[in-house]
């Protein structure tokens, strides 16, 4: 069995005290920064699929011109799911998570922020490509149904 040998103890050093208070208002606060990233994400998005569900959702018998052609279908199916991938990797960013780390070790409280916002930033990055694709796809589906319209 390993055995430990206290070499000595010291009080923190008013930068590690610094730190050690700035952890806990970040453990308070959450990285608001990206999930207020997110919540913009999440309104442009659900704005997004409205226009798009009003370009393709369309109740008319025949259908108009624009949706007949395949190719829109398809686009129109691909912006959707670009789109709600966007929407649920912008979900991901503001749901809670139980994140949990050793209050005794700054080191491992300096992990668990790290982790945290890395795990924030991926997801914020899905949803910011998703997103864009799916505008792509929608302006694509967009221009399509402009140009086929009689």
């Amino acid at each position: 069995m390993a055995r430990y040998r206290v070499v000595g103890i010291r009080e923190a050093t008013a930068e590690e005290k610094a730190q050690e208070d700035w952890f806990v208002q970040q453990v308070l606060e959450s990285p608001t920064r990206l999930e207020e990233a997110a919540r913009l994400l999440i309104g442009l998005v659900t704005g997004l699929l409205t226009v798009l569900f009003g370009v393709l959702a369309i109740d008319k018998d025949p259908l108009p011109v624009y949706l007949r052609a395949p190719l829109v279908r398809e686009l129109g199916a691909l912006a959707v799911l670009a789109l709600l991938l966007g929407l649920v990797a912008a979900l991901v960013v503001i749901l809670p998570r139980d994140w949990k780390f050793n209050p005794a070790e700054l080191s491992t409280q300096t992990a668990t922020f790290q982790n945290m916002v890395r795990s924030k930033s991926r997801a914020l990055t899905v949803a910011t490509v998703a997103f864009a694709l799916g505008i792509a796809v929608l302006a694509s589906v967009l221009v399509m149904a402009l140009l086929t319209m009689a």
